[in-house]
């Protein structure tokens, strides 16, 4: 599975990247939401290659096949639309995604009922929810059929009963291999990591 970050450029394109900027070999930043598209991709990035977009990696994503983690980090108008449009060639085995907040998944469920979704948690908001609910109450609340959690979070206690409630569990962002393997004991279902060559060796 390719996990990736969806933004808007400034012409509304669906482009892909982690921070609100990108910089190019030269040093330069870029401000994704301020740049045109055709900017964005006429870019050097380090590796003679410019800032995708979200229908160049669903091609790519077909002929591999490979699943795609499309997380957002924009939302509202209809861009929830358009992201389902884009996925909708994928199977629902072959896209997940995460990041959209409740007005999201809202709009995203009536543009595709069957695009599998994740409710995503980092460690400061996943304990404040602990803090004022039970685990209980908790799973009780997930709308979703993944999870996509802050790797401390995700204890062998809230894994196993993320698991048994039927949701996918996945955990973000691990670099650190002893931290990996303790998670793929514990039985999560993926591991977000910029060490991938790493992961890698531990299946």
């Amino acid at each position: 599975m390719v996990e990736c970050d969806i933004r808007l450029s400034a012409d509304g394109q669906l482009v892909l990247s982690h921070d609100p900027h990108v910089t190019d070999a030269k040093g330069k930043h870029w401000e994704v939401a301020k740049t045109l598209y055709s900017e964005l991709a006429s870019l050097d990035l380090g590796a003679g290659q410019g800032v995708p977009t979200l229908k160049e990696l669903v091609s790519w994503a077909l002929t591999a096949p490979c699943a795609i983690m499309a997380d957002m980090k924009c939302e509202g108008d209809g861009v929830e639309e358009r992201v389902a449009k884009e996925l909708e060639p994928l199977p629902p085995i072959l896209k997940l995604v995460p990041g959209a907040g409740a007005e999201s998944r809202l709009s995203f469920r009536a543009a595709d009922g069957d695009l599998p979704l994740s409710l995503s948690l980092d460690a400061s908001d996943g304990e404040e929810l602990l803090m004022n609910f039970d685990l209980i109450r908790l799973l009780d609340s997930i709308d979703t059929q993944a999870v996509t959690w802050q790797y401390p979070l995700l204890t062998s206690k809230t894994v196993s009963a993320l698991k048994s409630r039927g949701f996918a569990v996945y955990a973000w962002t691990v670099d650190d291999m002893a931290i990996a393997r303790k998670l793929i004991d514990d039985g999560v279902d993926g591991i977000i990591s910029n060490c991938v060559d790493e992961l890698t060796e531990l299946e």
